[in-house]
């Protein structure tokens, strides 16, 4: 194996210790204290394994990276309710919905549900395997060192998850619906991830906007969430019409808002490097979404020619401005972000 593949090996292992002993330590953390701060932190080291042991599957048939996923998403769901309800009572501030009935009803449905949840992720907390994820923090960083893999193939990893967020995006943008946007937020929080820790070179120029788009996705879900339970809410409790139509204006003008950089930032031309005009400068030429430069630089690491270059070269641009039309489109109605195009 060359010098520059093992290089690529060594942080993908690298990435992989640190996520593991992240997870011992921020479960000890969420286990003395059920906070906001733990528990995500503890979710995010777990959520950082499960993605790599994804990757590493898909180059190493050893079964010990699937029980590493399984083991990570068992202990994530357990802690998925109470995570849910703290970061959906997060909104209530900067949202101005702490008033008032429909305020009053999310206050007190809060407040139920988050005993129900702190039980639930106690249960969970406990049944988390510390010994053997001690275990597999020693072991298994050595062996994804030893891992025969080069970067090309590394680089077919990362494209396989990339042209599912191009997929995702694509079906969203045509047909928006709430669970699209939901698997679109996944799937752009594990390219993240994959990145990182698969294509660090990628990861420092790509960065910036894979974070960005990680938030929007992520605030946009939180959002849907509080919007489906204002609406809930109202109907069990018979909430003013006013109170609550006054909450969901909120919240939608927030959802929008969240909508629309989303849009813009995967359909903003590529920044200028120094080095030179990109294919997207060419005077005339229509805008590629970022999903799609990103894809065909991937592509080309990976050796690997487009199914259909000819038609994939006209339909990328055509969908970006189809992205930008209907983002224009209705831009002051009230909607909920997953549904809205």
């Amino acid at each position: 194996m060359r010098q520059d593949d093992e290089v690529h090996v060594s942080a993908a292992s690298q990435a992989l210790e640190r996520s593991l002993r992240r997870a011992l330590r921020n479960h000890k953390r969420a286990r003395r204290k059920l906070k906001t701060d733990p528990v995500h932190d503890f979710r995010v080291a777990l959520r950082r394994c499960r993605s790599l042991a994804e990757g590493f599957s898909a180059i190493d048939p050893d079964p010990v990276w699937r029980r590493l996923r399984k083991a990570s998403k068992r202990t994530q769901s357990g802690l998925s309710h109470l995570r849910d309800v703290q970061v959906l009572e997060a909104w209530l501030k900067p949202l101005r919905l702490t008033g008032g009935p429909a305020g009053r009803a999310l206050a007190s449905h809060f407040e139920k549900q988050e005993r129900r949840a702190r039980r639930e992720a106690r249960s969970s907390l406990e049944s988390f395997p510390r010994k053997q994820w001690k275990r597999w923090s020693r072991r298994l960083p050595a062996r994804a060192e030893l891992i025969p893999v080069n970067e090309r193939r590394l680089a077919q990893l990362v494209l396989g998850q990339l042209t599912r967020v191009v997929d995702l995006d694509e079906r969203w943008t045509k047909q928006p619906n709430a669970d699209t946007w939901h698997e679109l937020r996944v799937a752009v929080k594990r390219l993240r991830y994959m990145v990182e820790s698969f294509l660090p070179k990628k990861s420092e120029e790509w960065s910036t906007e894979l974070e960005r788009a990680q938030d929007l996705l992520g605030e946009g879900h939180d959002l849907d969430g509080l919007h489906d339970l204002l609406v809930k809410l109202s109907r069990k409790k018979s909430l003013p019409k006013t109170s609550v139509s006054r909450s969901l204006r909120r919240v939608d003008g927030a959802a929008r808002k969240r909508r629309k950089e989303y849009v813009s930032l995967v359909s903003e031309p590529p920044r200028q490097n120094g080095r030179g005009a990109s294919a997207d400068d060419t005077p005339g030429a229509s805008p590629q979404l970022l999903w799609d430069r990103w894809r065909t630089e991937l592509a080309g690491m990976a050796s690997i020619s487009r199914p259909s270059g000819e038609e994939s070269s006209r339909s990328a641009p055509r969908r970006a401005l189809r992205v930008r039309a209907r983002a224009r489109r209705y831009p002051n109605r009230p909607r909920r972000i997953s549904s809205a195009p």
